[in-house]
């Protein structure tokens, strides 16, 4: 069974809605099994790397299936390294990676621009298999990943040239205090960049509650205006401020299109099913409340100023 494509909507007829698709596709797929067998197999036909799987519960797997091997969410590597070129990276530079999730881009950075990389993220067992998969790849020292409390953290000062983040802040309740953390951690000259989940600045509130409902943790998600407000009055000079959500909608469409499609004529296991099954519900309310208007992607690039000197320094 594959998804409709956008080529079988019928002339006059408004298009179904991405989440309506997903949440159908996999539901049926679901029923032909339980429908077809009384109990799941024992042997899941998901692809695995076996030396991870110990460290890794089954939710981590099918996350690596959507999105590839070390992502935990959209983006492939052409994608990345043009979201973090305006930062014009060399080996001089040290680099933070706030919401590192599994570490895929926090990896694929540091061996790209040949720098030392640090991957800070707040979900425990994803950090630790995160770690585990840089440790495989001969990255535990030039881009490990840590484990950290988002809400908490303190960052030496003056310790580091860049910070990048990719949709991770808007799960963190106090984030005025994590960027004076953030500026308070880069150097004169050093710069931030990130995506982030924001809302509409007329965000129907049924959407946002529907889709805050759903989520890992309870999400307090800013505006793009809210970002641009605190960076400024962070001293931060913003260079890039823009909404992408289209390019990261697509991201995600296609990357669950390939996703399903590699399920066509597999059964899947019971454990698999069920992490399966808790992903296609959490994508679909957060699809649902992008296509509603409500949540929208952004991205910022700015950088720190250099402190001016008062008139006692001279």
């Amino acid at each position: 069974m594959a998804l409709p494509s956008k080529a079988a909507a019928k002339p006059g007829k408004k298009k179904i809605p991405f989440w309506v698709r997903l949440k159908a596709w996999w539901e049926g797929y679901d029923l032909a099994i339980r429908q077809k067998q009384k109990t799941f197999a024992d042997v899941p036909d998901l692809p695995q790397d076996e030396p991870v799987a110990d460290a890794m519960s089954r939710r981590l797997e099918v996350m690596q299936d959507i999105w590839g091997k070390g992502m935990s969410g959209p983006g492939d590597e052409d994608y990345i390294l043009r979201l973090v070129k305006p930062l014009g990276l060399n080996p001089a530079h040290t680099v933070i990676d706030v919401g590192a999730g599994l570490g895929g881009a926090t990896r694929l950075i540091s061996e790209k621009f040949d720098i030392w990389m640090t991957g800070l993220e707040a979900d425990r067992e994803v950090a630790e298999a995160g770690m585990e998969l840089s440790t495989m790849a001969g990255l535990a020292k030039r881009a490990p990943i840590h484990y950290f409390d988002m809400d908490k953290y303190e960052f030496r000062e003056n310790s580091t040239d860049c910070v990048f983040s990719k949709e991770a802040l808007y799960m963190v309740e106090d984030k005025d205090r994590l960027l004076k953390e953030i500026v308070h951690m880069i150097k004169p000259r050093g710069q931030i960049l990130f995506t982030d989940y924001v809302l509409s600045e007329k965000a129907d509130e049924r959407a946002v509650y529907a889709w805050a409902e759903g989520e890992p943790k309870k999400p307090t998600p800013w505006t793009m205006r809210d970002y641009e407000v605190a960076l400024t009055e962070h001293r931060l000079d913003i260079r890039i401020k823009e909404d992408i959500t289209e390019e990261v909608y697509g991201i995600i469409t296609g990357s669950w299109a390939r996703f399903l499609s590699s399920l066509k004529g597999k059964t899947v296991d019971k454990k698999t099913a069920e992490a399966v099954t808790e992903a296609v519900e959490l994508w679909t309310r957060r699809t649902k409340a992008i296509d509603a208007g409500a949540l929208r992607i952004c991205r910022f690039h700015a950088l720190k100023k250099e402190a001016e000197k008062m008139l006692s320094d001279w």
